[in-house]
């Protein structure tokens, strides 16, 4: 796995796309997209920098090593098709999901496996907040 490859991981972990953690980063969308499909494989110590504190990560993480045990709080979820979907769908409706939701989410592990499509992903999510006494939207 690239550099860019984790940037991306932790970047859809944390519900953001690609403009906003451009923003967040004080990078430009254009050199950050050049990041994470490869196309620019040496980005410098202060970029890095700038990314990985945007991220909530340290700069070791984004080149792929993993968090000492002490900081690993959880193993790193994975965010499948329908969870992105899901996330996505709803950024787009102007009900975006928080990153502590969405970190949570990609953690269900259901008996018969894990929702895989985004219909199953808004009804988990939904099933959730009816229990947690979260409000429905």
């Amino acid at each position: 796995m690239e550099i860019g490859d984790h940037i991306k991981k932790y970047r859809e972990l944390r519900g953001l796309t690609l403009p906003d953690l451009a923003t967040k980063a004080g990078v430009s969308k254009a050199f950050l997209w050049e990041i994470e499909s490869g196309k620019s494989r040496r980005p410098g110590a202060e970029v890095l920098f700038k990314i990985a504190e945007a991220l909530g990560v340290t700069i070791a993480q984004l080149m792929g090593r993993p968090p000492e045990r002490e900081v690993q709080d959880l193993i790193e979820p994975e965010i499948n098709t329908g969870l992105r979907a899901f996330v996505n769908e709803r950024k787009i409706q102007g009900r975006p999901l928080e990153p502590e939701e969405i970190k949570s989410l990609s953690f269900v592990q259901l008996k018969g496996g894990r929702p895989t499509t985004k219909e199953q992903w808004a009804l988990v999510y939904g099933m959730l907040r009816e229990i947690t006494g979260g409000r429905r939207d």
